[in-house]
């Protein structure tokens, strides 16, 4: 056998025919799955990725300062929002100028080995406080759902948000009534505290009281200033459970596991939640510092407070902008709990789907092909 014949056997064996076309190897290619990365994950690290988050956070109340321009049909929430309002002042303005405290239990907070000089609970001030909550945990459950079926398929009025948060009640009442013994606690705490006095008495002196005082019946300044202890009360007490009213209306909860889910939620969207308060706490800022400089106009213009209220009261320029002040202040903070309500709905979609809405809360409807 030769060593040509030897050959060939040994290619047939192998599987190689010499008439068969040559076999040309494609160059090889590394197959790799695609990474899924989602928004809230950040591959520069830590600091960078909590900048962006904040940076999320920031945009996102900017977008609802945005949205109220862009779907009229939100103003009407701000309206309503003005008239709770007008409610809690026009409530507690009856209440100082006719009564001083009506009929509270006999239950006292015990400080050591005595008690507060005052009841824990007033029975006036609690229901006023659950009227109050009732009415705004309703427009905010009816803003939620507004937000959130107009981002969606589902486009809905403002008639038909309200009307889908009666099935809520249940739980709905039992969070007002909760939060309104949560804030008649601590508003009694506030109110009797001789370090909370110290404070707020402080910043009523500097920024609310002159020149305001002079032009402001006292039951009216009265029930200002407690009807603005009250909303601070309440808006500490809101942020506390923050997601609770997205949960119950969006997702059918009840209100202890709304209230388990809020927090679970607040502490995963925790730097959107600072960039948010940035945003607003820059505006509230801003209120405070032009009303700084009324409140102590009279030393700035070099004059004693007799001088002053010798001089300015009655003045009609003076008057315009205490109560102008005043009238601005109510018209921002109606607008405000229309922009937070936003926010909040806003980051409650980011937090359970990670990915940011975009700032349209319009529906378009669709277009005849006509």
């Amino acid at each position: 056998m030769t060593i040509t014949r030897l050959s060939e056997m040994i290619h047939e064996w192998m599987g190689w025919c010499p008439n068969a076309p040559p076999l040309r190897a494609a160059p090889a290619a590394l197959v790799v799955p695609p990474e899924i990365i989602h928004p809230s994950q950040s591959s520069d690290g830590g600091s960078a990725g909590n900048s962006g988050k904040i940076h999320r956070g920031v945009s996102i109340a900017a977008g609802s300062l945005k949205a109220m321009l862009r779907d009229r049909q939100l103003l009407w929430f701000s309206v309503l929002a003005g008239l709770v309002m007008f409610f809690l002042i026009a409530v507690e303005e009856w209440t100082v100028a006719h009564t001083q405290r009506s009929m509270p239990f006999l239950i006292g907070i015990p400080v050591g080995s005595s008690f507060l000089p005052y009841p824990f609970l007033d029975t006036r001030l609690f229901l006023i406080e659950l009227i109050w909550l009732l009415c705004f945990t309703t427009l905010l459950s009816g803003l939620v759902l507004y937000r959130a079926g107009n981002r969606t398929h589902k486009s809905l009025t403002i008639l038909e948000a309200f009307a889908e948060v009666s099935p809520h009640a249940g739980p709905f009442g039992a969070l007002s009534i909760a939060m309104a013994l949560s804030g008649i606690f601590l508003y009694e705490i506030i109110s009797q505290s001789q370090f909370f006095g110290k404070i707020i008495m402080t910043i009523d002196m500097a920024v609310f009281y002159l020149p305001y005082a002079y032009y402001l019946p006292d039951p009216l300044s009265a029930a200002i200033f407690i009807s603005v202890q009250i909303m601070f009360v309440n808006i500490i007490l809101f942020l506390v459970a923050l997601y609770v009213v997205p949960g119950i209306v969006l997702e059918k909860k009840r209100l202890v596991p709304a209230l388990a889910g809020s927090l679970r939620l607040m502490k995963k969207t925790g730097h959107e939640l600072l960039g948010c308060a940035l945003v607003f706490c820059a505006v509230v800022i801003g209120i405070a510092a032009v009303a700084l400089v009324i409140g102590q106009s009279p030393l700035l213009l070099n004059h004693d407070y007799d001088f002053f209220l010798q001089v300015s009261r009655g003045q009609v320029l003076m008057t315009g902008i205490c109560y102008g002040f005043i009238l601005t202040c109510w018209v921002m903070m109606a607008a405000g709990f229309t922009s937070a309500g936003i926010a909040i709905t806003d980051l409650y979609t980011y937090g359970k789907t990670v990915r940011v809405p975009d700032n349209d809360n319009s529906h378009t409807p669709p277009t005849d092909p006509r």
